[in-house]
């Protein structure tokens, strides 16, 4: 009994997933529910999901990327999205998210699988390694997640490795 109301009560201070506030997003035809506190910003079509602080030292807040057909036709170096490399929508540099740099790093494909997208839809899902500094060893390095829902011209690109992401896009509901 008392163990039960100890780990009810750090639940309940610890804001546990399966008991914080949602509210809903909606994009290109389909709906989140996601945490009550992250905000969401427009970046011309596309949508940013924040799920946390904005460091003056990274080049874009914690968060993650809704992107519509706009975002899929620009996908790779300004070219449709390719399965076969990350997202990196301009030509030129890369960008290195948590260091707020540029720079020609590399990626490295870490997995490719199938995932759930909601009742009835499929996104292809694959992460990448991105070192920040080419092929030198022990430098900044971030992984970058990207989910395609192709026949919805719908991507989703984490750099953050946001918690439970997975979980909530297998969950979205479309129109």
């Amino acid at each position: 009994m008392i163990m039960t109301v100890a780990l009810s009560a750090s639940l309940a201070l610890t804001g546990s997933p399966a008991h914080a506030a949602t509210k809903p997003v909606t994009f290109q035809g389909f709906t989140l529910q996601v945490p009550a506190r992250w905000k969401t910003k427009k970046e011309g079509v596309d949508l940013r999901v924040i799920t946390g602080a904005c460091s003056a030292q990274a080049a874009e807040c914690t968060g993650f990327l809704l992107g519509g057909p706009q975002a899929v036709k620009y996908a790779s170096e300004g070219g449709a999205y390719r399965s076969d490399q990350p997202y990196h929508p301009s030509s030129g540099v890369t960008e290195c998210v948590p260091a707020k740099k540029y720079t020609s790093g590399q990626a490295t494909r870490v997995r490719t699988s199938k995932a759930a997208f909601g009742t009835g839809q499929q996104a292809q899902f694959t992460e990448w390694k991105v070192s920040c500094d080419g092929s030198r060893t022990n430098v900044t390095s971030y992984t970058q997640r990207v989910w395609y829902v192709k026949g919805k011209k719908v991507i989703v690109v984490d750099h953050w490795k946001t918690a439970g992401l997975d979980a909530i896009l297998g969950k979205a509901v479309w129109k």
